[in-house]
């Protein structure tokens, strides 16, 4: 086989695609678009006699010199029947346990210690008792997935703001409230103990706004504001192409109820068993506890309740039902053993796939033509956008759209905006009727060109 001659740093640095490094049979750089067009490139080594493929680092984090040298002892490696991934793993891992030993027994009080300390005091006192997953399982996936072990096991008084930088920039610019979650959490665990006398006073490293983290990270984040919509006359083909991934994806399921409820982000994905009810009628209601509410008023003491359209209750009859001894999710992320739910990224994710597929058909794809991101591309549509954004267009606009025009304070009645004055002054039940009479027209036409 013709070895193809060793990549250079410069023709590294400006491929677009994967290509093969050369210098050694089966060494890759593999080139993935990040969200904003921008390319991340991973060195892989490729083999095929096993039918595996290992990556061995990151550029530019991983010098040409040591992933050559790297592939080559990785490939006798194989080749004498060992598993170099394992390897390695189990090598880090020894010495891991060696240096949390040792850190240990000097009574060292490392970040991972911290956040495990810190979390404990706040669950005794019922800070998370509300949530669906424990505060430990969110950090301890946090923590696998987004924190470097250098950075868990630093003593919390030399932890600085380069540590979280280095760690986080890659998600700040790619992700919308991981990284920020993460350093919430930790700002918070950090001020407890010093609050606690756990550490003596110091600059929190965490600190964003007016820190010196914040000057750090850069500015080009993902969007937020007004979250991206589909026009309403998109919506029918959207969910068209939605309904079709239903059947295999718990994602897609979570997707439809939330645009035929127009629910919220949060509200969608936590949504239980035991809020799904029926009136003394045969209604079908969601009956979300005023726990679970994002804006409360003291003047609407009640759950707050949807209608559900007879769409919206065919496609929950169609969910399955998974046994749990925590809490009876609608929609349980399967691959975190059915105590949580999926996560916001997740959704992104589906949508990103979905435009995709889309674009490729008519050049298009599932955007808001109205929005521009900071390079001028329009932004792709969100779950927030199509649930609640082109539910109230759809709503205020009859023309065109088969339905009667819904008047403001009923929409806003739709959208859990808390309308005093319509919820309290106005007869319960005869709004429940108008807002039923809502969710029914809007799911028909959600489900217009599949009944066509």
């Amino acid at each position: 086989m013709k070895l193809v001659a060793p990549i250079t740093e410069k023709k590294l640095k400006s491929i677009t695609k994967s290509t093969a490094c050369g210098g050694v049979p089966g060494l890759w750089v593999k080139v993935v678009e990040l969200k904003g067009g921008k390319l991340a490139k991973y060195f892989v080594l490729r083999e095929r006699t096993i039918g595996r493929t290992f990556t061995l680092g990151k550029y530019p984090d991983m010098p040409l010199s040591e992933v050559f040298k790297k592939a080559a002892e990785w490939k006798k490696m194989v080749k004498q029947g060992v598993d170099p991934a394992k390897e390695e793993k189990e090598r880090r891992d020894a010495l891991r346990r060696e240096r949390e030993a040792v850190l240990e027994a000097a009574n060292v009080l490392t970040f991972e210690k911290l956040i495990r300390q810190w979390i404990d005091f706040n669950e005794k006192r019922g800070r998370w008792s509300k949530t669906s997953k424990s505060k430990t399982e969110v950090w301890a996936g946090f923590f696998r997935n987004h924190i470097p072990e250098p950075v868990r096991l630093c003593p919390v008084t030399q932890l600085t703001p380069q540590m979280f930088y280095d760690a986080l920039v890659e998600k700040w610019r790619t992700m919308v409230d991981t990284p920020e979650r993460i350093l919430s959490d930790s700002r918070q665990a950090i001020d407890w103990a010093m609050r606690s006398e756990m550490i003596p006073p110091m600059i929190n490293p965490c600190i964003v706004k007016d820190g010196k983290l914040g000057d750090m990270l850069p500015l080009d984040r993902p969007v937020g504001g007004h979250e991206p919509a589909l026009p309403p006359k998109r919506m029918p083909a959207f969910f068209k192409a939605l309904m079709e991934l239903v059947p295999v994806s718990q994602t897609a399921r979570c997707l439809a109820f939330a645009i035929l409820t127009a629910a919220r982000n949060t509200t969608a994905r936590e949504a239980t068993w035991d809020e799904i009810q029926q009136d003394d009628e045969g209604n079908w209601l969601h009956v979300i506890p005023r726990e679970r509410m994002k804006v409360k008023s003291e003047k609407i003491p009640f759950d707050r309740k949807t209608p559900l359209s007879p769409q919206a209750v065919e496609l929950l009859k169609a969910a399955p039902r998974y046994p749990s001894d925590v809490v009876q999710l609608i929609f349980p992320n399967i691959n975190r053993g059915l105590r949580s739910p999926f996560s916001r990224d997740a959704v992104r994710a589906l949508i990103k796939r979905m435009h995709d597929k889309q674009r490729k058909i008519d050049g298009i794809g599932w955007i808001d033509p109205e929005q521009k991101d900071r390079t001028g591309k329009p932004r792709i549509v969100t779950l927030h956008g199509c649930a609640r954004a082109t539910f109230n267009t759809w709503a205020k606009d009859a023309r065109g759209y088969g339905h009667k025009a819904f008047p403001r304070d009923l929409r806003e009645s739709c959208l859990d905006h808390r309308n005093e004055s319509y919820q309290c002054a106005y007869d319960r039940e005869q709004a429940l009727g108008d807002m039923r009479e809502v969710f029914d027209a809007w799911g028909r036409f959600c489900f217009s060109e599949m009944e066509e």
